[in-house]
């Protein structure tokens, strides 16, 4: 093949345009016009004849500029072609202004002819050879000039300015970064190439000679870069001088962009003194505050807002520090927002560098603030699918109030509106059916962080679907297919320590098996393979509560409880995808009448934030007021309650009894390497004279893997202890547990599993019990949330 596969499909397209060009009518060749001047653009036609026959290869318009984005209009300057209005042909080169490169070695790199040779130069070919000297990376300055003799040939001369020469660079001013961090930014351009990667950029020419016919293939181009060995660079490890490639000023703004743009030094600068020698020391502030101001609340909570930020004048002011401060702002201070604005980047001011020299040859290079023109912000329609955003309490991601003037941090912010949360209750249970509903919340804060007030509710109804009934009860059937209602209302009052201080009253159907699987787990498998793994009654009453919270991860409460509790019946047939010719999934009795009991819990959760959520409309004994959020970062984590309930209510004789439950629970997730954790939980309760629905039983999802759902059951205490090792997306877990009831002790249960892990919460788990049972096939589970 005459060109390589690359070129080709080129070569090809190359061949139809000339063709094309063929086929028009040819001009005459006359004489040109005195009158009109060569420059790059133009070409006369005999200038076009004269060069057939010459072996100086002509490269494409484009040569080589997707190896640099040097522009050419900073460095070429306008060819002088023309004298006392007589166009110019010329028929030499000259280079003048070489210093450290020679003639040459300028004319190799670049393809130009040899001094002594006298043909003609046409406008495409000055045209090529001025771009690629451009493009070398190698000068500050290209000028072109026409020099003509009396009554001699006319003289293309070129002066050239080299890019400065650096023998030694010194980086000075670093705090936090080390100078290693900035040499590839320095030499970005002068990175090492291989000679293969030189090949790949060689570039072949077809030439079709539109009068005769004639084709030839001019191959190769100059190579696009010049040898390494000529250029400043760093070289394993250590500095190498020569030429300092596209010069100093657009390397000393790629240090300036990385510092600002890639590590987030948003107001530094760097400046640089070049001497005469060569030796450049580059100083690099990485940029103070010099002071903080917040705007759109009054002077004292202007205060708040700085101590909640954490940023004073003097510190070294990063990005990231930037964003983690509003978020410690908003944690610490929910009842305020940022108030919405462009991006922290586009709010700086835009820089440049600037060079100033000495009469003795000194360069000096600074960094120059100018005045960014304001953008246009155009008008933009988002639409999402989701209450969040329907209801005005979503914010737009780019927006952090925070703006810079100078080495001046604007803080806005203002007080947040009232907050409307609405989630869908996809409920689905073995008592009900398919019962959908809505859960709401609206959040009214005040600005002066006083008292903050929540309104909640909910409400769920069972629906008529599949002919679901309780056998021979149609009485029943109707009273478990009432509404589901649940109502309250909050408030917090800093001041006091008070996180809660409400009341909630209810008539729904309620579950103490939260802390064994997810509400949306155990709803999704009620549905698809009527496995539910909870048991249900009907709880009618009030709950009065008051939570304090003394620090951020510490809370203790109590509450006065006052229900009436009934028991429920498994509909049929069971309304599931699957298995729904099964007998409906069984669920347990309670100790029905009215109880009164009074719950004091204590809890610690290391990484709550002062706007994590606490409390819910579902509240029980059995499970944290903490919200808790599941993720992969690189900490510990430890969280823990403590509850005691104390009440009295029907026993198993019918009459009223005395009871009291103790119930413990704490996990930690402890990083290990990089991609590993190692998850570790105990949970202890213990009671007496314990009414059937707070009985404790073990067995099923999160409560002793691959038994049965409350296989062991009817005790009046139990322990079970959980430890998973994940490596990234696998893992490997045990459960071990054992239930206290008819005053002894079970043997001991353990069960092994392995899960793979899909996202921070999302994960299938596979789990054996490990008894004279065991079974082949193991229990496994796609769960979407951790109770824990």
């Amino acid at each position: 093949m005459l060109l390589p596969p690359s070129m080709n499909r080129l070569a090809l397209a190359l061949c139809f345009v000339s063709l094309t060009a063929l086929g028009q009518p040819s001009p005459d060749a006359g004489p040109p016009d005195a009158s009109v001047a060569i420059s790059p653009s133009t070409a006369p036609p005999e200038g076009e004849a004269a060069s057939e026959g010459w072996s100086y290869p002509t490269c494409p318009e484009g040569f080589s500029e997707e190896d640099g984005d040097l522009p050419d209009a900073t460095v070429l300057g306008a060819l002088q072609v023309e004298v006392d209005g007589r166009g110019l042909t010329p028929t030499g080169l000259e280079f003048r202004g070489l210093q450290r490169l020679t003639d040459p070695q300028v004319r190799k790199l670049v393809g130009a002819p040899p001094p002594e040779d006298s043909r003609p130069l046409t406008a495409p070919q000055v045209q090529s050879l001025l771009h690629r000297l451009a493009r070398t990376g190698l000068f500050a300055r290209v000028e072109p000039r026409v020099r003509v003799s009396e009554q001699g040939p006319a003289l293309l001369e070129v002066t050239l300015q080299e890019n400065p020469t650096l023998t030694s660079v010194e980086f000075e001013g670093l705090q936090d970064l080390r100078p290693d961090e900035l040499w590839g930014a320095l030499f970005e351009r002068s990175s090492p190439t291989s000679d293969a990667d030189d090949e790949e950029d060689e570039v072949t020419t077809l030439r079709v000679h539109r009068r005769h016919g004639t084709l030839r293939v001019v191959s190769p181009c100059p190579a696009p870069r010049p040898p390494l060995s000529w250029l400043a660079r760093q070289e394993e490890g250590a500095f190498r001088p020569g030429i300092m490639l596209g010069g100093l000023d657009a390397a000393l703004d790629r240090v300036l962009k990385t510092l600002r743009e890639d590590d987030g030094y948003l107001l530094a600068t760097v400046s640089a003194t070049l001497s005469p020698e060569g030796r450049l020391v580059v100083t690099v502030d990485e940029g103070q505050l010099e002071s903080v101001e917040v705007r759109g609340v009054d002077d004292a909570m202007a205060t708040r807002v700085r101590e909640a930020l954490g940023l004073e004048p003097g510190d070294v002011f990063l990005r990231s520090d930037a964003r983690r401060a509003m978020e410690r702002m908003e944690s610490r201070l929910p009842f305020l927002r940022a108030v919405d604005s462009e991006d922290l980047q586009d709010e700086r001011t835009s820089v440049r560098i600037v060079e100033e020299r000495e009469s003795d040859g000194t360069r000096h290079y600074r960094t120059q603030e100018e005045t960014r023109r304001k953008s246009r912000r155009r008008e933009r329609v988002e639409f999402e699918l989701g209450w969040d955003r329907m209801f005005g309490g979503g914010r737009d991601a780019g927006s952090d109030g925070l703006t810079l003037e100078g080495k001046r941090l604007l803080v806005h912010v203002r007080p947040r509106p009232p907050d409307l949360d609405v989630d869908l209750l996809p409920v689905h249970t073995q008592v009900t059916g398919f019962a959908p509903g809505l859960k709401a919340s609206l959040r009214i804060f005040d600005s002066r962080d006083r008292v903050h007030t929540t309104l909640e509710g909910a409400f769920f109804i069972p629906l008529r679907l599949g002919g679901q009934r309780i056998p021979d009860d149609p009485e029943g059937t109707r009273q478990q297919r009432h509404v589901n209602l649940l109502g309250g209302a909050k408030v917090q009052l800093p001041a006091l320590g008070l996180e809660e201080l409400g009341a909630q009253v209810h008539d729904f159907i309620d579950t103490l098996d939260r802390w064994r699987l997810g509400d949306f787990d155990s709803y999704f498998y009620s549905f698809l393979i009527n496995r539910p793994d909870r048991d249900y009654f009907r709880r009618q009453g009030f709950t009065a509560f008051a939570t304090w919270r003394w620090a951020d991860s510490w809370l203790a409460g109590v509450e006065v409880r006052g229900d009436t509790e009934s028991s429920l019946q498994s509909f049929t047939p069971p309304l599931s995808l699957f298995r729904s010719d099964d007998p409906p999934f069984p669920n347990s009795p309670v100790n029905e009448g009215r109880f009164r009991s009074a719950v004091v819990r204590l809890e610690y959760s290391e990484t709550a934030g002062r706007d994590t959520r606490v409390g819910s409309l579902f509240r029980t004994p059995e499970t944290s007021l903490f919200k808790h959020h599941e993720s992969w970062r690189r900490e510990s984590r430890l969280r823990g309650f403590v509850t005691l309930e104390v009440g009295e209510g029907p026993g198993a004789d019918g009459a009223d009894a005395r009871f009291w439950k103790l119930v413990g629970d704490v996990a930690l997730d402890l990083p290990m390497k990089w991609d590993t954790r190692l998850y570790l939980r105990l949970r202890a309760a213990t009671g007496h004279d314990l009414p059937l629905q707070k009985q404790e039983a073990l067995g099923g999802w999160s409560a002793l893997r691959g038994f049965g759902f409350k296989e062991f059951r009817g005790g009046d205490s139990s322990v079970l202890a959980s430890a998973e090792y994940r490596w990234d997306c696998l893992g490997v877990f045990a459960d071990l547990g054992s239930v206290h009831a008819a005053s002894a002790w079970s043997d001991a249960k353990l069960s092994l599993g392995g899960s793979l892990h899909l996202g921070d919460t999302l994960r299938f788990e596979a789990a054996w019990r490990i008894d004279e049972k065991a079974r082949l096939e193991p229990e496994a589970r796609l769960l979407f949330n951790r109770t824990f």
